[in-house]
């Protein structure tokens, strides 16, 4: 493997995490806010403390979940980095390896998830990637495709929102 694919395979990654993070922002406007004006008081006062509870306990396994993920990324970047730093050309075979160990590590952390999550959602599509690249003939090329890159972007603009920053 040459030095100038996993270059570029690092470039792509931060460039994705460099447009994602200069992205606008994306937020749509909450929903409640016009029946809240129709609703009346009585009725609108009760669910709010109950509905805000699931939200928050949600927010903050999700901050988990990202931070899990992002800790999965970072050991996977680490090996390869630490292999050119010894001056091995990283094979096929060490690239399938390192993307198996993080699909099992982004398992892991999609487990943790809650199941309607937009984090959880944007993990398993993440995870199912990787785990297709590790078998891929060529790791570095698979990681380099359009579907590829749309998951990591999807993932890392779900995280971005938890306050986790993950560059896949």
């Amino acid at each position: 493997m040459k030095r100038n694919r996993l270059f570029a395979l690092a470039l792509a990654g931060a460039t994705v995490f460099a447009l994602t993070a200069c992205g606008g922002d994306d937020t749509d406007a909450p929903a409640t806010s016009a029946s809240a004006t129709t609703a009346p008081a009585a009725t609108s006062a009760a669910p709010t403390p109950d509905a805000s509870a699931p939200a928050a306990a949600d927010g903050a396994g999700d901050k988990k979940v990202c931070e899990a993920v992002k800790e999965a990324g970072d050991e996977s970047k680490e090996v390869l980095f630490d292999a050119l730093q010894a001056g091995k050309e990283p094979t096929v075979k060490m690239l399938s390896e390192t993307y198996t160990d993080m699909a099992v590590a982004l398992g892991k952390a999609a487990d943790a998830a809650s199941t309607d999550s937009k984090v959880a959602n944007a993990v398993k599509e993440f995870q199912n990637a990787v785990a297709e690249a590790a078998e891929s003939s060529d790791p570095v090329a698979a990681g380099e495709k359009a579907p590829f890159q749309k998951t990591a972007a999807n993932l890392t603009a779900a995280c971005k929102e938890t306050g986790v920053d993950i560059n896949f």
